[in-house]
């Protein structure tokens, strides 16, 4: 394949020879199968989660016969309306990455190459959370140790360095542990620590977890901390810990729903949309946010109309006669900005 017949991320890092793996990087670190990837890029998928109108991407790749050796991207590329890829801005950072390593596609990338595209405009850096996460998908991908804070974080949540002495746990240990979930973990270590840690670890822990898949002993572990879902700063953490199990998180929006401040209703459209897809709990959603900031209704709704999973539902709902004043006081809100 020729620099002329390539098009696509997909393309080029097919005839540079390496294998790769995407993950997005916008509201969960969530790993995106290649085919899909393919698909996204031809423009017959719309991009799954766009975040503020763009698909922010984690490329992780690397040659088959030198493992050890890997290369990470980190793209922020603008989606339209409908979630659909701009390809020129593909196609400008591509020509950047072939400008910088020549004409031969199959040429190693130095670090100064990498360094490199740091200044290009679709570089972007992650924060310390997702960055965590990704570190601790990568290794595992590559088949290579956890981090040092691996055996530390271990110790701590089987509760043998006492539950207030967590200073030292860091947010890498704790994406090692989620990443590397053993049965025995998921069942009995980790149910127990979140009933007994303070809520500092406990933040830190939810924060991370969010991007896992989570289990039915930890799922009933988060939802108990609930209790009447009175605490809104219990139900952020919660929610938050939740994102990786639909059922108990339906259960958890339903509780927190009543009591939602305007922080809670950004975590749950940010990171909790799944059970949104539900007729009913989709209205639930947007009735609580229009008893809040208007500008907030406008924003949280243009994110939630940007999900491709979730365009229709948010749609027929603003469309339902059956709504409260409330209600269509925000949404005559938006469609006054919409036409001015």
């Amino acid at each position: 394949m020729t620099m002329e017949n390539i098009n696509t991320l997909h393309q080029f890092l097919q005839a540079a020879g390496v294998q790769y793996q995407v993950f997005d990087m916008g509201r969960r670190v969530t790993p995106i199968d290649p085919i899909e990837f393919a698909q996204i890029e031809a423009m017959t998928t719309p991009y799954p989660y766009p975040r503020n109108g763009h698909a922010w991407l984690g490329i992780l790749f690397w040659n088959p016969q030198e493992s050890q050796q890997h290369f990470i991207w980190f793209l922020k590329l603008p989606v339209d309306e409908q979630g659909l890829l701009n390809p020129a801005a593909r196609s400008q950072f591509l020509q950047t990455v072939v400008d910088g390593l020549g004409r031969d596609p199959t040429a190693p990338m130095t670090e100064a190459q990498q360094e490199g595209l740091k200044s290009n405009p679709f570089i972007f850096a992650p924060g310390q959370e997702k960055l965590a996460v990704f570190h601790a998908r990568v290794n595992l991908q590559l088949a290579r140790p956890a981090s040092i804070y691996f055996e530390h974080c271990q110790s701590y949540l089987k509760g043998q360095m006492g539950w207030d002495n967590w200073q030292q746990v860091g947010l890498q240990g704790l994406a090692d542990i989620l990443a590397r979930l053993t049965e025995q973990q998921a069942r009995h270590e980790l149910p127990t620590a979140i009933g007994q840690m303070p809520p500092q670890p406990l933040a830190a822990l939810a924060s991370v977890a969010e991007n896992f898949p989570c289990g039915e002993a930890m799922a009933d572990a988060w939802l108990h901390l609930m209790q009447d879902g009175s605490n809104d700063a219990i139900n952020q953490m919660v929610l938050r810990g939740l994102a990786g199990a639909d059922q108990a998180l339906a259960k958890a929006i339903d509780l927190a729903l009543p009591h939602a401040s305007a922080d809670t209703l950004v975590v749950i459209a940010a990171r909790c949309w799944g059970p949104l897809a539900e007729p009913q709990r989709m209205m639930a959603y947007l009735e609580r946010l229009a008893t809040e900031d208007k500008e907030l209704f406008v924003a949280l709704y243009s994110d939630l109309v940007s999900m491709p999973s979730l365009r229709q539902q948010v749609l027929t709902a603003i469309r339902t006669p059956q709504r409260s004043t409330q209600l269509a006081a925000a949404i005559g809100h938006l469609m006054q900005l919409v036409r001015a």
